[in-house]
């Protein structure tokens, strides 16, 4: 099957909401008779419903559909939310994910040397107990792990994966796979792996990462280990930028930056680690204390391009997507489901949330940047959000008035 291209904003939406729905239903034949809550209606009603009110009943959602001109109820919505629409949902989802081209970037004059900015994290969400046995999470309880990465120049967000909540994010190789030439790729150190670093430099990409303390750096000259600990106890200065090999398995030629913190900001960064450990039941080392003293990074950017400041102002734009990750769950309230509801009717709601953020950051791509200046996604979506109505309108009138609704 042959991905569609999209031109422009208003295709994505139709594309989305209408022509990957019917090309899924074609495989799924989830519906095989016309009716008023044919497949891409009922998409449609539950993407743009949830989008708009993000624990909307099924009840409410037949509300919302009567903006499309859709006579349903909640128990008719609820007749049809099984695994055959749990299936379509998911095929939309990724259909979009994998075929949607990817929005001409916004060149940000500090940036523009990088064909991408791509920045990996994952974030949990809580499950009813319904689920445990398909995503089991921890301490007994119900959680999906959604891995996700995030182009920064454009807005858009290019890859997902859906896991266990248990599964660590060492396991997953995301930030690999999304490393294309020329692209800075960002993360935190929870993905942290020597081999996963050196393969990324083999695909002719960067990375600026924290530093793991208990990875091992060598001398770039004489290949003897250095001990991190009594160099920067004995430094003279408040940083250090020094290039090493990292790692005693690939020992890949690097640059580490850091830089002293005060005394203040050290002593917080210790107290907050001991107390994680009491509850975990571990204890710390001296040598890691004494590194929480420092702001460490390693990168293969170089020291001609990139001076040691620059390099933690870069580092620090990985924070962006721990705000998406808030929007996602206080704006579009994904992840607020009732604990009483079926598996079939989590996971389509699940699916319809996924779907309904997707089509926002697509809708927002290129638009985040102005004159140098970064917009507000939450404020975006907000205005999104009271403008579905409009929307479902629009899709009533076969499309009618969709370029004055992305205007």
């Amino acid at each position: 099957m042959c991905p569609i291209k999209c031109t422009d904003k208003v295709a994505d939406i139709q594309v989305v909401l209408e022509e990957y729905v019917n090309q899924a239903n074609k495989l799924i034949e989830f519906s095989q008779r016309e009716t008023s809550l044919n497949a891409s209606r009922f998409v449609q009603t539950l993407v743009l419903g949830w989008l708009q009110k993000g624990d909307a009943s099924l009840n409410d959602l037949a509300e919302m559909a009567q903006e499309m001109g859709i006579m349903v109820t909640g128990s008719a919505i609820h007749e049809r939310i099984n695994t055959k629409a749990v299936e379509l949902l998911n095929h939309v989802l990724y259909q979009a994910l994998h075929h949607l081209p990817a929005r001409p970037q916004i060149p940000v004059r500090q940036l523009d040397q990088f064909t991408a900015i791509r920045i990996t994290d994952s974030t949990q969400l809580w499950l009813p107990e319904c689920l445990y046995e398909v995503f089991t999470g921890t301490k007994g309880v119900a959680k999906v792990k959604l891995q996700v990465t995030l182009d920064y120049l454009s807005g858009d967000w290019v890859a997902l994966e859906i896991e266990s909540g248990k599964s660590p994010d060492q396991n997953s190789d995301l930030p690999v796979r999304q490393a294309i030439a020329g692209s800075l790729n960002l993360f935190d150190l929870g993905y942290f792996k020597q081999e996963r670093l050196q393969d990324i430099v083999a695909s002719g990409a960067f990375f600026v990462s924290r530093y793991q303390s208990q990875t091992a750096v060598y001398d770039v000259e004489t290949d003897e280990r250095i001990d991190l600990v009594h160099l920067i106890q004995t430094a003279k200065t408040d940083t250090v930028d020094m290039p090493i090999k990292l790692g005693g398995r690939v020992k890949l030629p690097v640059r580490l930056v850091a830089r002293r913190l005060p005394q203040k900001v050290a002593d917080a960064r210790r107290r907050k680690v001991k107390k994680k450990m009491r509850h975990t039941g571990k204890t710390c080392s001296q040598a890691y204390l004494t590194l929480l003293s420092w702001d460490i990074l390693i990168t293969n950017l170089s020291q001609e391009t990139w001076h040691l400041g620059q390099l933690f102002d870069l580092y620090s734009i990985r924070i962006q997507i721990e705000w998406c990750f808030r929007v996602w769950k206080s704006e579009l309230r994904v992840g607020h489901f009732d604990k009483k509801c079926r598996p079939e009717r989590v996971l389509c709601q699940l699916y319809a949330h996924l779907i309904g953020i997707l089509l926002c950051h697509r809708l927002t791509s290129g638009w985040l940047w102005r004159k140098d200046q970064e917009h507000s996604f939450a404020k975006c979506v907000q205005i999104i959000q009271r403008r579905i109505t409009y929307l479902m309108t629009c899709i009533k009138r076969n499309w009618y008035g969709i370029h004055a609704w992305i205007h």
